[in-house]
């Protein structure tokens, strides 16, 4: 099949392409940059140059083709709205119409930030924004495919929850710098579920949903049922490391109000904050996450324990770390 790939040089799809070319896929995957351009030719594919946040001829090429996995987001804690919107809700706006009476599947990575809120969540709960950029972002996306689905587009969505693993550009290598000094804090008493899944993982589900008989507008829940809790992941990554774990309960609030400190100082500076609300709360939520319908529907479970997957992302960590 000749599948068209957004974010194929991301954290995420930087994984799935050497899966879809195992699967002997041909593959267009769309690039901004010359580096980009190298690096999906050293995959194997062709890149496609275009910005997926600005219609133009890259448009063309998925027409070229009879799938698309959707996978280009701002996954961040920290920015603009404008900047969220711009990428998550305007580009999907922009693949979606440049797929619609194309391709036969369309395949839109979205996020369990969609799920706003404490409280357990199957593959039915419905998409609630809650106030963070970043999750109105991808919720509003979702209604964006949700709209060519009742106009006739063979699409279905993957809420992927918190991917972890080697490449990982965003939050983990912030925990691991922490970890590595051998000291830890975890929001609250570290009982809420991490929900953390190793990028394979994800990379197989997401071919999975590509390659089966699924119905349009179906949604996936993919993540690992069993994943640590958080002080339980945190213990893990000590281990990794080889270091007797020194770890600090930060109750909630506390945590918050660091926030907020370093998010005006941020403001002020221009500069990321050590500590942001999202992360807090992200960290510190109650979010519990029930997929058996996923791994039924696609024959499909996590093949990568916490501890084999913690082993190889510290192995990267400080491969690339210096």
């Amino acid at each position: 099949m000749r599948v068209f790939v957004t974010g194929g040089t991301g954290f995420i799809g930087s994984r799935l392409v050497p899966f879809l070319r195992e699967r002997e896929h041909e593959l267009r995957v769309l690039v901004r940059s010359p580096q980009a351009v190298a690096a999906v030719h050293g995959l194997g594919a062709l890149p496609v140059e275009g910005d997926l946040a600005t219609p133009g001829p890259w448009q063309e090429a998925v027409a070229q083709c009879e799938a698309v996995v959707h996978c280009a987001a701002k996954a961040d804690d920290w920015g603009r709205r404008a900047d969220f919107w711009r990428v998550n809700v305007e580009g999907t706006r922009h693949i979606v119409e440049a797929a619609s009476g194309v391709v036969e599947k369309f395949v839109h990575v979205s996020s369990i930030a969609a799920h706003h809120g404490p409280g357990t969540y199957d593959e039915a709960a419905p998409a609630r924004r809650g106030g963070h950029p970043y999750c109105d972002s991808k919720a509003a996306a979702e209604e964006v495919v949700d709209e060519a689905v009742e106009k006739g587009l063979n699409a279905q969505l993957a809420r992927v929850a918190n991917v972890y693993g080697p490449g990982d550009p965003h939050l983990l290598p912030r925990i691991l710098e922490q970890v590595s000094t051998g000291r830890f804090f975890v929001i609250g008493d570290g009982s809420s579920p991490s929900n953390l899944t190793y990028v394979d993982d994800v990379a197989d589900a997401l071919v999975a949903i590509l390659e089966g008989d699924v119905a349009p507008g179906e949604r996936f829940l993919v993540t690992d049922p069993a994943s640590p809790t958080m002080l339980e992941a945190t213990r893990i990554a000590f281990e990794a490391f080889g270091l007797d774990p020194r770890i600090t309960r930060l109750p909630k609030a506390l945590a918050l109000s660091a926030a907020a400190v370093t998010e005006l100082w941020g403001l002020i500076t221009r500069r990321r904050p050590m500590l942001t609300f999202y992360a807090v709360r992200s960290l510190g939520k109650v979010r519990k996450l029930v997929n058996e319908r996923t791994m039924s529907r696609l024959s499909w479970s996590p093949r990568v324990s916490f501890r084999e997957g913690a082993d190889k992302t510290v192995a990267w960590w400080r491969e690339t770390s210096g």
